[in-house]
């Protein structure tokens, strides 16, 4: 308990010396505060005031770490378009939900134990902001990268890309043009395109995809967008790489690391590690991939049980169907495979039908065995979850409430 008294007490005496106070307090109105404790810094949200549909609020940071902030950045929850920023410049583009304030280019070095604030003014028409849950610091006092962060990062600007190829295309312009005309000129270029919160682009889509990367990738950081072809089909890839360490993240099919810049790597290891949660994505896609198949024009009118116990099908076997990006698998292993290569390769996934013969069940392993995620469709469905060969059901719940 004293051991415990004193971590608290370290932590208040933290924000007092730079005037952060902790409260509890959650509604927005005019005095509201809120302290927050991250890697090396510690944060006050303050909010100055609340009038006309609009909400002034008051960041201080604080440099709790041994060494000087040269450059940070403030990622913060408030809904709104944010209408002015002092002793600070805003980094993200108007329309965006989360918004990404940087210092001014005069404020960026902060001497440890030393603070430094800025204000900002939002519009909340509604009077729906509350209290940020939370505000994340960027700064330059972490530049790891872990092969898990980049491509994470990977992923993250992948699904940026699409949502601007999806614009493009609403306009008639396909991705072939975009990538003639120059869309990608920059993330399209040998050495791809640098980004950080410190990088200025006139283009909209770098500008876009640098504040992607920088709110998940930190350090030297290249961000490249290629063009391949994947089941036949023009289409594109992304690819991060730490410039410090060398290392490469890739979406999709994420890699270990060793990934090849510049070109979609299919022969890199991949990089298989998956969580229990992402494993019950996973054995949920697969169950939907079955029931997609079973339901197929060209199963019509057959009995499932004939169906799956004479198709000789991967993913019946004994030793399931390896989610696998290279593969070219048929009828139900394709089905699978297809829609789970993107985010789950390396997992096995079994099919096979519950032991009283009505329904069936998906089970979705990881690389290393030593996790496995069921679910069994029939009366009920129970999700087992196995790990280092200890089964033990966590979950059970009718079938119409899935």
């Amino acid at each position: 308990m004293n051991k415990i008294k004193r971590i608290l007490s370290g932590v208040t005496a933290l924000a007092l010396s730079c005037g952060l106070a902790i409260t509890a307090s959650a509604e927005l109105k005019t005095g509201d505060y809120r302290a927050y404790k991250g890697a090396g810094y510690m944060a006050k949200y303050e909010v100055l005031s609340v009038k006309d549909g609009k909400t002034t609020v008051k960041v201080t940071l604080k440099n709790t770490s041994k060494k000087t902030i040269n450059n940070w950045a403030v990622r913060l929850g408030d809904y709104g378009k944010i209408e002015s920023v002092k002793n600070g410049r805003q980094f993200t583009p108007d329309w965006y939900s989360i918004h990404v304030i940087k210092d001014d280019g005069t404020n960026g070095r902060v001497a440890p134990n030393q603070c430094v604030s800025f204000s900002y003014t939002i519009s909340d028409p509604d009077n729906k902001n509350t209290i940020s849950g939370s505000i994340k610091v960027y700064s330059d006092l972490d530049k790891s990268n872990s092969v898990k962060d980049l491509n994470k990062t990977a992923f993250a600007c992948y699904n940026g890309i699409d949502q601007i190829l999806n614009d493009y295309k609403a306009k008639g312009i396909s991705l072939e043009e975009c990538f003639k005309n120059g869309v990608f000129a920059n993330l399209n270029s040998k050495d791809g395109m640098k980004t950080g919160f410190n990088y200025r682009y006139k283009s909209e889509v770098d500008r876009e995809m640098n504040v992607v990367a920088s709110m998940f990738a930190r350090g030297n950081i290249s961000l490249f967008v290629g063009r391949t072809e994947i089941d036949g089909e023009d289409t594109y890839f992304v690819q991060v790489k730490d410039n410090r360490t060398g290392k490469v993240g890739q979406y999709p099919r994420w890699t270990d690391g060793t990934a090849e810049w510049g070109i979609f790597d299919l022969d890199a290891p991949v990089y298989a590690v998956f969580s229990e949660s992402q494993l019950d994505f996973a054995v949920k896609e697969a169950l939907y991939s079955v029931i997609e198949y079973l339901n197929d024009p060209e199963n019509e009118g057959c009995d499932y049980h004939s169906v799956l116990e004479n198709g000789g099908f991967q993913a019946i076997s004994k030793e399931g169907l390896k989610i696998d990006m290279k593969a070219s698998p048929s009828k139900l292993d394709k089905f699978i495979n297809d829609r789970l290569k993107f985010n789950y390769e390396g997992i096995v996934v079994y099919v096979g039908l519950n032991e009283d013969g009505d329904g069936i069940y998906v089970k979705a392993e990881s690389p290393d065995g030593q996790t496995v995620v069921q679910y069994a469709q029939d009366n009920t469905r129970t999700k087992v979850r196995t790990v280092g060969g200890n089964a033990k059901t966590v979950i059970q719940y009718p079938q119409d409430n899935d």
